[in-house]
């Protein structure tokens, strides 16, 4: 059984991994479990028990909220190199998550990022 600390240690270990996986350019849930050493359903339970949520929708908050800072901080940055700093094979597939998650394109969450709570 996990504590509660524990569970925050790996929750903190699968943010920096998922960044690590987005600077390599894909995020792929079977290598992350890997890199824990267990399987993807294991990695699923583990993250469904602590948040309430999959592994792949955790992957999915962290690569989109660092998608928002993307957007924000770096103006000049195109939207397709955002979506492949992110993880994303493409921009169209990024900018799908990126609506579904938010409700907003990423062109309109940067031109008014106030508006939509950052």
């Amino acid at each position: 059984m996990f504590t509660s600390e524990s569970y925050n240690t790996f929750i903190s270990q699968f943010s920096k991994v998922v960044t690590k996986h987005m600077a390599q350019g894909h995020v792929s849930l079977v290598s992350i479990a890997q890199e824990f050493h267990i399987t993807r359903g294991q990695l699923n339970r583990r993250v469904k028990a602590h948040l309430g949520i999959t592994a792949q929708q955790l992957a999915q908050n962290i690569r989109i909220d660092h998608a928002k800072r993307l957007l924000v901080n770096n103006r000049e940055l195109p939207i397709a190199d955002v979506a492949f700093q992110c993880g994303f094979d493409d921009a169209t597939s990024f900018t799908r998550a990126f609506h579904r998650a938010t409700g907003y394109s990423p062109s309109l969450y940067r031109n008014n990022p106030k508006k939509h709570h950052l």
